[in-house]
């Protein structure tokens, strides 16, 4: 092989490993986050959207019923 051909591999080899690392780097966020929302409703600190409005729904209901 030519020291061009050995090179254009290198380059060609340092911009998969620039893109493949970009790629994980997206990978590792996406899970962190997925985990993250996991780890969150599991826990019961946070209210479902609908445990909300149905909060709401039963305060509004509540206050129209008491007056």
């Amino acid at each position: 092989m030519s020291r061009a051909s050995l090179q254009a591999d290198l380059a060609n080899a340092q911009a998969r490993n620039t893109r493949l690392a970009a790629h994980v780097q997206q990978l590792e966020k996406w899970l962190s986050q997925a985990l993250g929302a996991q780890a969150w409703q599991e826990s019961g600190l946070g209210a479902l959207a609908d445990i909300d409005e149905l909060q709401r729904m039963i305060t509004r209901l509540s206050s129209t019923r008491s007056n």
